[in-house]
């Protein structure tokens, strides 16, 4: 009798400690610990990828180091098998192997991968894999938990205040001292406290976007657009007038901003909101700072349904191979009918200048060997929206993205975690 009511126990369990749910995931799904068979004299990616496989416990205590290790080493092997089933009963029709010995194949394939290079079963699904054009990504690309365990090991070194870019509020305090162009903060609100500004606040602004000043993802986020002497917040339906408004926003933590729109020629290009840019940068250790990967996400589908268009930017501001969602090729925005082919993005050498100075002006940010920034390009130029010492590998890897172990990286984040050869006068 009461084995039916494990499923429950369970699931609230990881409901109610959401820190008990992510280290399921990544015991069950995250691979070996380690690289398995490491080469003595391997190739960078691979010394990167098992360094990182190192660091994912590297906070915890020696003793819990080797049982998270241990459990992780034996639930992997398990894991890998059920991830297979699972992720092949999900594999889309234009890539099914014809016949049972060609799913045996497949099921073989992703298991030596599992295995043997730490590739879930997921990730075999999602980067493609199975193609021969596209196995070299094996040696190139980072899977499952690498990169978050790297960053959050090279932060650690370097003992980045890591409150100072996930807070958008203080972030955005950052980029007004050095003179860094940002969204404008209309009011914070932290504590049940205004921050700001110093006196009484009242919304005048015609549209607001309000976000809260720590999470990702759109996390707490709102638009309200003044209307007939109240502001509507069209996606839930809310009307409120402002004093209520700024009673709501002082029971949170939110930051208060004007709602831009893009420039011009980004319009067509997107649903009405702001087109997102991330840009990656790395900083050596001799403090030179480089753009290691840049990447378009355009809105479409507008507020109730909203999915993103996923593209590549090259040196020249020209979009590259836009996927929606990351998967399907897209030539046309499927709202406006506007061609991604004919169009270059405006301002993008200011964009990329504007990253490279702030990631290596303000020391604050210097701390972090890498950074992901979220730029807006307005009719005035670009604009810092905030940026992040965590973010999110695949979607620069997927389709057709630029493998991280074909850019700078590697060579930046071995040169903070390997030791340089005895008498290297570069140490110095």
């Amino acid at each position: 009798m009461a084995t039916r009511h494990l499923p429950g126990l369970t699931a609230l369990l990881l409901w109610r400690w959401p820190r008990m749910a992510r280290a399921y995931q990544l015991l069950v799904k995250g691979g070996f610990p380690f690289m398995p068979w490491p080469r003595r004299g391997a190739q960078p990616m691979r010394r990167l990828r098992h360094q990182a496989r190192l660091a994912l416990f590297a906070a915890q205590p020696r003793w819990r180091q080797w049982l998270l290790r241990a459990v992780m080493l034996l639930a992997w092997p398990v894991g890998a098998v059920l991830e297979a089933l699972r992720r092949l009963a999900e594999t889309p029709i234009v890539d099914r192997p014809n016949g049972l010995l060609g799913w045996l194949r497949r099921a073989g394939d992703m298991l030596l991968l599992a295995w043997f290079d730490n590739i879930s079963p997921r990730q075999y699904l999602a980067y493609r894999l199975h193609d021969p054009a596209r196995r070299d990504r094996i040696a190139s690309c980072f899977f499952g938990p690498e990169m978050p365990a790297l960053l959050a090991e090279l932060n650690r070194r370097n003992q980045a205040a890591d409150d100072l870019v996930q807070d958008k509020a203080r972030f955005a305090e950052l980029c007004r001292h050095h003179e860094l162009p940002c969204i404008p903060s209309l009011a914070v609100f932290r504590g049940g406290v205004q921050v700001w500004p110093p006196g009484a606040f009242m919304p005048d602004q015609p549209d607001l976007w309000v976000k809260a000043l720590r999470g990702s993802r759109g996390e707490g986020a709102a638009r309200w657009l003044w209307q007939a002497d109240n502001y509507r917040d069209p996606l839930h339906k809310q009307e409120r007038r402002p004093a209520e408004l700024v009673a709501q926003w002082r029971q949170r933590d939110c930051l208060v901003q004007p709602c831009l729109h893009p420039h011009p020629a980004l319009a067509p290009l997107s649903d009405g909101s702001l087109v997102d840019f991330r840009l990656v940068t790395g900083i050596g250790r001799d403090g030179d700072v480089c753009l290691i990967a840049a990447l378009a996400l355009f809105p479409c589908g507008g507020d109730a349904a909203r999915q993103y268009i996923f593209a590549g930017i090259g040196p020249a501001g020209d979009i590259r191979l836009p996927r929606l969602n990351g998967v399907e090729l897209v030539e046309q925005h499927p709202d406006t009918g506007e061609h991604f082919s004919a169009a270059t993005i405006p301002f993008w050498a200011a964009a990329v200048d504007l990253v490279i100075r702030a990631h290596g002006t303000v020391p604050a940010f210097s701390r972090f060997v890498f950074l992901g920034w979220d730029v807006a390009i307005t009719a005035d130029g670009p604009l810092l929206i905030e940026t992040n010492s965590g973010w999110n590998v695949a979607n620069l890897q997927i389709g057709d993205g630029v493998p991280l172990g074909r850019t700078a990286l590697p060579a930046i984040a071995l040169a903070y975690l390997e030791p340089p050869p005895a008498g290297d006068a570069a140490c110095a």
